[in-house]
This record gives C-alpha cells, sequence and structure tokens, in this order.
C-alpha cells in the first residue's frame, strides 16, 4: 500500500489530482454521517467521506421539508449558498471555491458535482492533499435556508483507520493521446440554404 501524500508534499503532488480523485485506487469510507446543521424547514447532512491516498471526497445532501417555490433559485447547491469549508488540524482553513483558481501551495477544496431538485440535492467536493494526522473539521453554512454556521469534528483515529484501508489497484498509465477527429458534415437538402451556408463556412 502506497502511503499517503499530506501537506507539505505540494511539490510531489499530482497537478492532475488537484482537481479529481485517482482513477486507479479504491477509497476507503470514513465512519462518519449525520446532520451538520439544521434550521426548521432545512438541514445539512453529511453523507459520506471516502479517503483516497491522495485527499478526501467530502459528499454533502440538502434536505428540505416543504417544496420550494416555483421561482426559488435553488438550481444547485451553490445556487442556495451553501457555504462550505475545512479546517485541519495544523489551524489551516480553506473554503469551497474561494479563492476560484487555488494556490498551488496550499490545501485545496474543489466542487466535484452535484445537483437534485425540489426537496433534495447533493454536492460532492475533493479535499487535497491528504490531511495530516489529527481531527479534520468540516464547517457548513446556508443562510438562504436559514441554516446557520455548523460543523461536525471528523476524529483522527477514524481517518487514519480508513487511510490503512485505501487500495490502489494498480499503477496509474500514461493518459493516451487522442488526437482530433473531423466531424462528418452533416446531410442536408441539395441546392438549399444549409448547403450553401456549410460551404461557405469551409471556403
Amino acid at each position: 500500500m502506497q502511503p499517503a501524500m499530506v501537506f507539505g508534499d505540494d511539490d510531489d503532488l499530482d497537478q492532475r489530482f488537484r482537481f479529481t480523485a485517482p482513477d486507479n485506487e479504491a477509497p476507503a469510507a470514513v465512519g462518519v454521517s449525520g446532520v451538520i446543521g439544521r434550521s426548521a424547514d432545512a438541514a445539512v447532512l453529511l453523507a459520506g467521506l471516502s479517503r483516497y491516498t491522495v485527499g478526501l471526497q467530502i459528499d454533502l445532501a440538502i434536505r428540505r421539508r416543504l417544496d420550494p417555490d416555483p421561482t426559488d433559485p435553488m438550481h444547485s447547491t451553490l445556487g442556495a449558498g451553501l457555504l462550505v469549508g475545512v479546517e485541519l488540524v495544523d489551524g489551516r482553513t480553506v473554503v469551497a471555491g474561494h479563492p476560484p483558481w487555488p494556490p498551488v501551495d496550499g490545501p485545496v477544496l474543489v466542487y466535484r458535482g452535484g445537483g437534485g431538485g425540489g426537496r433534495e440535492w447533493s454536492s460532492t467536493l475533493w479535499l487535497t492533499p491528504a490531511p495530516p494526522p489529527g481531527d479534520l473539521v468540516v464547517v457548513v453554512a446556508c443562510p438562504s435556508l436559514g441554516v446557520d454556521e455548523s460543523r461536525v469534528v471528523v476524529a483522527a483515529e477514524a481517518l487514519r483507520a480508513a487511510a490503512a484501508r485505501t487500495e490502489i489497484l494498480w499503477p496509474r498509465e500514461p493518459d493516451q493521446a487522442h488526437p482530433g477527429i473531423e466531424p462528418r458534415p452533416p446531410d442536408v437538402p441539395p441546392g438549399g440554404w444549409f448547403e450553401k451556408a456549410l460551404a461557405a463556412t469551409t471556403d
């Protein structure tokens, strides 16, 4: 099993993993989940944590008691104003999406996707490099849903145990080069507008 990279190893951290988890690893679940913060009509949940050798995947969820109004701007967790941050044992902090282009010499917390609708929304985030040994604090707030700043502490032992179960499936092979493929022109009625317009783009 390959040892995890920790903060301070940025010179060795492969840049491709700053925005996505390794695709040649089987992550280990960190045994923690539950409500982080809530209001009378909404809750932000920690749905799960997955430990990779070079980082953590954080899965969050929003639940609402009532169907949103049709004019509700909550088209995504970002649109809902969900704030997510992490505090490391050494006191360093990082907020998801801020700054938009994270520095190369510190922790990175980025959104990897999400979606939903109505009363249920989900969001996946990626934290890298792997946090140093110690407790990890996940902080959330969603003022638009009345959820005040709240936090959950992920115990150092749970993180350590998950790190020991992370498995590298095989050495990651280099990405293959994919030369550009020229798309075939569409079939259009002869002598018509589309034939003339398409011909003009190739002149």
